[in-house]
């Protein structure tokens, strides 16, 4: 998490370094990324990036939360739009959210982590379920509320959530075979509602004595 001191800084200055942080990491992974070219790009020295932020991995998940909370936004209007439905709501969530990923002016950026996504990536890149109060979504709702439970077999919000982050890390897993194998937008969307139908509706036809067992 950035500093307090980052937070101080003018809006121009802010801009100037995550701009020379994102031209950074849309070239190279975050292992590959190097501190040097980010404060070259950003036109300030080592000792002040070190005031901002305590490595290059914390400036890049800082900027991975930045997108989060559009996305975030986006899966709770899908949702409500949807009146709730399970299928549909993330359907139109996952269809959208592969869109904005791949047609983005940031487009280095988001292949290249999706290209080296590896467990902790994935779980900042993750969207919270099951919080209101700071992720500011409409009337201080969380993405759950807007979800039709009685469409699902789950008992708990934990449960509901579960399934919803499962479902995310396969989007997102899409997504990055999607980077690999390097598939239309079309072709990723497709994938992606494929597998969701498979989660959704199962994967075996029940017969009619087993559906009476």
């Amino acid at each position: 998490m950035p500093s307090q001191t980052f937070f101080n800084l003018s809006e121009e200055k802010k801009k100037r370094l995550i701009a020379g942080a994102m031209k950074e990491f849309s070239s190279k992974s975050l292992n590959d990324a190097s501190i040097s070219n980010i404060v070259k790009n950003s036109k300030i020295s080592r000792g002040s990036f070190y005031q901002y932020f305590e490595d290059k991995k914390d400036l890049y998940f800082y900027l991975i939360g930045k997108f989060r909370y559009n996305y975030r936004q986006l899966m709770f209007k899908c949702f409500q739009e949807e009146e709730g439905d399970f299928f549909k709501g993330y359907k139109a969530f996952g269809e959208k959210y592969i869109r904005l990923i791949m047609e983005s002016e940031k487009f280095g950026f988001f292949e290249n982590m999706y290209m080296h996504m590896n467990y902790q990536i994935n779980q900042e890149a993750r969207v919270d379920f099951d919080h209101a109060d700071h992720q500011k979504l409409p009337e201080g709702k969380r993405i759950i509320d807007v979800v039709d439970k009685s469409q699902l077999k789950m008992a708990t919000d934990k449960d509901i959530i579960d399934i919803l982050r499962y479902i995310l890390s396969m989007l997102n897993d899409t997504i990055m075979e999607g980077f690999w194998k390097e598939l239309s937008i079309t072709q990723t969307q497709e994938l992606f509602v494929k597998r969701l139908e498979w989660i959704t509706y199962g994967v075996k036809i029940i017969k009619e004595k087993e559906a009476s067992q």
